[in-house]
């Protein structure tokens, strides 16, 4: 070989490597910018509002797909107050979910439907929509958000768009629209489209429905920021994003009634007033505004932290919060210790009632919800008792604990109430209480009062 041949080879053979080299660096730089470039989500969820109060919902996917699984609802609210715009789609309700699929069993990639309020109030669950007044709703995003085939939320993102006239209001953001919204909670949320301006205290931003009677919005703005204060300082700690309040006030007409519903999520709450019986300040409507929403305001601190497993049972946080709800009114001077004594009893007395129909253990599962919040108010009490610090104290160390732990558990509920007392009899005593079925259920609670040994006190006399 020439030399004149042999230095064209090597050259051409340079070439080639730096030729590579410069691709691979390209690659490398597509694949970079690529990264940097948030993915589109598998489902885009556009919610419009409507006139009436009504949601219309368009689902668009990333890749065609047979079906879209949701969480089943009571009531078969889907296939009551959904319907479909988009011709050819179909809801299937079996095995626990509901699926929208096309009647000829073909992938799809886009779906509309026009979602309805529920016209009842769905009993232990979040209202999908709920409607405020001046023309404004509130939507629970977890009946829209699709799951996937093992049960977890799909990779989802949300456009709101409020009817003529209203702004979208979700976790302190209030903007004309929302465009690829996410929960920063990553965790299913209350979104409210309407005219309604939110207010905004030091502890919360409230969103009220003109409609409430101007006593109830004193109480709200009277009692709501020393009760947050108060709650702050006994757990050691406030939430960490500013919390949403939205209240509704669809009172109706029926003087006789009194209701007050309320839902609690990870730095947001809600709470319907219903019944003609709000629109006069009586002892009674003021007493059950403060303690049920003290009640939900706990929840903002418990939730802190979250259960381990989704089947964690609910008396370990709903009775507790009955219980600091009571212990928070006596802190702010609202109750003295005759009335926390007289809360406890009825307590009690509803507790004795409903364990005549089954251990508070399969409670939920058999629809006596009354017992997890009366039955776990008893042992919020007996444990606070037996190791002689308040329910507040209990729930900071479980606070505490469960976020070491990666969330709490009944075994870890267990596990905490024998350190704090170094009684395993009592402890034993507390599981036996909760999972057994009881003959005599006011005997029961009777022994397991007094094996905490000591007396019940106001937390002021602590």
């Amino acid at each position: 070989m020439s030399l004149g041949i042999l230095k064209n080879v090597i050259y051409s053979l340079v070439t080639m490597v730096a030729m590579a080299a410069l691709g691979a660096m390209l690659v490398a730089d597509a694949a970079v910018a690529r990264a940097r470039v948030p993915r589109a989500a598998d489902v885009q969820i556009s919610v419009s509002q409507l006139p009436d109060a009504s949601m219309r919902v368009v689902y668009t996917l990333r890749r065609p797909m047979r079906e879209l699984i949701f969480d089943k609802t009571p009531g078969r609210y889907r296939a009551s107050r959904w319907r479909f715009e988009t011709p050819g789609f179909e809801l299937q309700s079996y095995e626990g979910e509901d699926h929208i699929v096309m009647k000829s069993r073909e992938r799809f990639e886009r779906v509309v439907l026009v979602a309805k309020p529920h016209t009842i109030r769905m009993r232990k669950e979040y209202q999908p929509i709920a409607r405020y007044g001046e023309g404004g709703a509130m939507v629970y995003t977890g009946h829209f958000w699709p799951m996937t085939r093992r049960g977890w939320r799909a990779d989802a993102s949300f456009d709101f768009t409020p009817a003529r006239g209203g702004d979208v209001v979700a976790f302190g953001a209030r903007a004309p629209a929302l465009r690829d919204w996410r929960s920063p909670m990553a965790h299913p949320a209350f979104v409210y489209m309407g005219p309604i301006e939110p207010v905004e205290t030091d502890n919360v931003m409230a969103l009220i429905d003109p409609e409430a009677p101007p006593w109830i919005i004193a109480e709200f703005y009277g009692v709501t920021p020393r009760a947050f204060g108060w709650l702050a300082d006994q757990f050691g700690f406030s939430p960490n994003a500013k919390p949403n309040l939205f209240l509704a006030a669809p009172l109706g007409e029926d003087e006789g009634r009194l209701s007050y519903s309320g839902d609690a999520l990870p730095a947001q709450f809600q709470i319907t007033l219903e019944g003609a019986a709000w629109r006069n300040p009586t002892d009674q409507a003021k007493n059950l505004f403060r303690r049920s929403t003290i009640h939900e305001a706990v929840h903002l601190w418990q939730s802190s932290a979250r259960p381990a497993v989704e089947e964690v049972a609910s008396w370990i946080h709903e009775g507790a919060a009955d219980a600091i709800a009571a212990e928070t009114l006596v802190g702010l001077g609202l109750w003295d210790a005759k009335d926390m004594a007289e809360d406890f009893e009825r307590a009690r007395a509803e507790c004795a009632g409903d364990l005549n129909h089954g251990p508070l253990s399969t409670a939920q599962y058999r629809g006596r919800y009354r017992a997890i919040y009366a039955c776990g108010h008893v042992i919020a009490a007996a444990v606070s008792r037996a190791d002689g610090a308040s329910v507040v104290d209990f729930w900071r160390e479980f606070v505490a604990l469960a976020r070491e732990n990666g969330g709490y558990s009944e075994a870890l509920f267990y596990d905490l109430v024998l350190a704090r007392t170094g009684d395993r009899a009592f402890t034993d005593q507390v599981r036996y209480f909760v999972r057994t079925p009881h003959a005599k259920p006011a005997r029961d609670i009777e022994r397991l009062m007094a094996a905490s040994r000591a007396p019940l006190a106001s937390p002021a006399a602590r």
